[in-house]
Parts: C-alpha cells; structure tokens; sequence
C-alpha cells in the first residue's frame, strides 16, 4: 500500500504582499492627520492611548447613529481618524506604518500598521471609512483592548499579514 504525504508550504499559505515604507510625506501627513484628529475629539495632551482610541471608536459609532459634528470634514475624517488611531498602534505596540501592494487583488494598494512580524495588520484608514460609508460594526476599541491584552491572538505566521479587522466581532450588539 502506498503512503500520501501531504504537505504545506509556508509559501502555500502566506498572502502575496509585497511591502514598502512609505515615503516622510506621508509619515508627516499622518502625524498632522493624527494631531488634527485628537484636536477634534478635545484630547489633550495628557490624554493616553486607550483614551485616544476610544475617543476614536465612540466618535465614528457616533457618525453612523447620525451625531456629526459640523466642525468634521467628511472627505478627511478617514484619514485623520485613522492616522490617530494608527499611531496609538505603533506607540503602545510597536507596530510599524508602511504600504502594502496584494498581488492576488489586480495589485490594488494599501497604507496600514503591522505588527513587527507582519502577522497582523490593521488598514485604519479603509476600515474607517467602512464603518462610515458603509455601516460596518465599529470594532476598533474592541480589536485595541484584545490586541494589547494578547491572550486571544493565536499564533499567526510571519509575513501572514492577517487583517485583524475581519477577525474582530461583538459578541452581543452595542446597541
């Protein structure tokens, strides 16, 4: 009798990504987005990461419920929400801003934060936007609190680039 073996190749199950810093254009552009952004919520300086990010996470909720404040410019808000959000990422976790091209999505791209091992990825700005112009459940406190607490992140491979974002759900509805 003939024995099968199988295997899988770590090439088999890691996406095609191709990665790139990104340029001090955008990396001064998301610090301003993300001053901008904590201006807009009345953060002050003294405010901390998780305060940031809630503030982050209850303003877009807000959004979708219909409270919008007069002073938010739709267009931007994506972008400078997510650049606050993003950078809470990177000061508490380590995590590194950079752009990403998926080859297996006709080379569409996508700036986002990654855990050093680039396991794990977060695209704040699309997710934001997502949450605003399409009503997706707004979970970025909820990804941020698991994220830094650790114990429910399985072990993911190296370069997996596992969006984080499509794995984070609340169990009962916010409402």
């Amino acid at each position: 009798m003939a024995r099968c073996e199988s295997r899988i190749l770590l090439a088999d199950i890691l996406p095609n990504i191709t990665e790139v810093n990104i340029d001090a254009e955008l990396v001064g552009s998301i610090g301003v987005s993300a001053r901008e952004a904590a201006s807009l919520l009345g953060l002050d300086a003294d405010a901390t990461a998780l305060d940031r990010v809630r503030a982050v996470d209850e303003f877009v909720y807000a959004w979708q419920k219909g409270e919008r404040p007069q002073t938010a410019e739709d267009e931007d808000l994506s972008m400078t929400l997510g650049s606050l959000w993003g950078q809470q990422l990177t000061s508490e976790l380590g995590w590194q801003w950079a752009a990403v091209t998926f080859h297996d999505f006709e080379d569409s791209k996508a700036v986002g934060v990654f855990s050093p091992d680039r396991a794990l990825a977060i695209y704040p700005f699309h997710f934001i936007y997502g949450c605003m112009e399409n009503s997706a459940p707004v979970t970025i406190l909820l990804a941020y609190n698991l994220l830094v607490d650790g114990s429910k992140i399985p072990a993911l491979p190296k370069n997996g680039y596992e969006n984080v974002m499509d794995n984070v759900h609340h169990v009962v509805p916010r409402d």
